[in-house]
Order: C-alpha cells, then structure tokens, then sequence
C-alpha cells in the first residue's frame, strides 16, 4: 500500500502584499472609503426604485453628509466606466443622480474621476464601490 503525505505550503506571503484599493487595511476599515460606498449604494438602489428624483438627491446628500468630494468622484468613476463599457441603464442613471447630488462642481476633479472611470471601463472593471 503507498502512504500519501501531502505538505501544505502557503502560496504566497500576505505581509508582502500590499493592496491600495482595499476597503479594510491592516489597520483597519477606511471610513472615507465606506462612505463613498454607501453613497454609490444608495444611489444604485434609488435608481433602481425609479422614485421622485427630488427625493432621490436630498437621500443621497443626506448620506453624504457634506462630502461633495465623494459625490463628485462617485460620478465621474460611474460615467467615466460607463462610457468606455456601457452596463445597465442604472448604472449611469445612479452615476447622474450623484453628479446631480453636488451643488458646487469642481470641474478639474470630476475630470480627473471620469478618466479614471474610462480607464477602469477600458480594463473591465466595473464601478461598484
């Protein structure tokens, strides 16, 4: 009879692995990344709901709570991706309804986020935070 012994042997070195798009790091959870997520969250889910508009954005500014910066890069990441890899009709629709959520538009960063949105859109990740 042949015996079998098998070795387990890690793969690889987690403390050698470093990931910057991490929502949680090692030393913990990043609050402004949550955030941004629970922003994006709230409005796929009210696109999704195809409710009144008006209360769509006072939703998503009521979660934002201030953080236009948020808002901004939510929907250039999300009409950035959406318009070198079109998804669903939501997709942009959530994307829309963040741009609309900013009352005061910086121009440059939005610039910025819709080419990091086309680059992610190009290489087939899609924008979901």
């Amino acid at each position: 009879m042949l015996d079998l012994v098998l070795e387990v042997r890690p793969v690889f070195n987690l403390d050698s692995i470093t990931c910057s798009n991490s929502l949680v790091s090692r030393s913990g959870a990043d609050p402004e990344r949550l955030l941004l997520g629970q922003i994006v969250g709230t409005a796929r889910r009210l696109a999704v709901d195809q409710g009144s508009i008006a209360t769509a954005l006072t939703a998503i500014r009521g979660v934002a709570g201030g953080r236009e910066d948020l808002l901004t890069q939510g929907a250039g990441l999300g009409i950035g991706a959406w318009s070198t890899n079109p998804g669903m009709p939501t997709d942009i629709l959530a994307a829309t309804l963040l741009l609309s959520s900013v009352q005061h538009l910086e121009l440059d960063a939005l610039g910025q986020w819709l080419v990091t949105g086309q680059q992610r859109g190009l290489s087939g990740v899609r924008h979901r935070a």
